[in-house]
């Protein structure tokens, strides 16, 4: 299968800005513009009390999901989701053990054409001490996956997670100067793909909705 994917991976910060105006529906636009086929999202609601925020996502773009809570607030929940024009063959929420906050990690495997890929969303925590462990796990669940193609999506909050090798960082070059964060000249935002793809484009969508900025990765997946 030679067609481009897509992928975005956004931190959309409960659908708010940094000064916690809402920017939910203005997000699901530039998301419709962008016109992914994959989308890794972040801190995303699913309660009464901020709004079921992936469902209202999926149903704009028309995209299937899949939500990931890492933690339960209010009625419902909080956590990853992976919105995908791509049929869902399995999907497992794995803990990240954490001091504070509760973290996951979403890993999805889609049928992709005649291959089977890997899209996993993760969320670290900004304790250095947790997101070492976090980071610890998230490499041995890499080291167990196997031989289908691997993307890993998500907000590291580190310049620097320790995922190449074995993975590639699609950013690498002129993106890794580029920061992800509104507030701060901090790149904290990656996307890493295993050696199977040819990473074709990399860009950052300097939107300022959330308090981080999206990524748009277009890969190849050569025959």
């Amino acid at each position: 299968m030679n067609d481009m994917l897509r992928l975005v991976c956004y931190n959309i910060h409960g659908g708010k800005d940094r000064w916690g105006r809402r920017y939910l529906d203005q997000m699901a636009e530039l998301l419709q513009t962008l016109e992914a086929d994959v989308i890794a999202l972040q801190e995303v609601h699913q309660n009464s009390r901020h709004g079921y925020q992936a469902e209202m996502l999926a149903d704009r773009l028309q995209l299937s999901l899949t939500y990931a809570p890492a933690l339960q607030l209010y009625d419902g929940a909080y956590g990853n989701a992976l919105l995908s024009k791509f049929p869902m063959i399995r999907s497992v929420n794995i803990p990240l053990a954490a001091k504070r906050e509760p973290r996951s990690l979403l890993k999805n495997t889609l049928q992709y054409g005649k291959h089977e890929i890997d899209v996993w969303v993760t969320h670290c925590s900004l304790d250095r001490e947790s997101r070492r462990r976090q980071l610890s796990d998230i490499r041995r669940e890499i080291g167990q996956l196997g031989s289908r193609p691997l993307l890993i999506a998500g907000d590291f909050n580190t310049a620097s997670p320790p995922l190449c090798p074995p993975l590639q960082d699609c950013g690498a070059g002129e993106g890794a100067s580029t920061p992800t964060l509104v507030t701060f000249s901090r790149r904290v935002d990656y996307v890493f793909a295993s050696s199977d793809w040819q990473v074709d484009r990399y860009e950052v969508i300097q939107q300022k909705m959330s308090d981080h900025y999206p990524l748009l990765v277009t890969l190849t997946l050569p025959e």
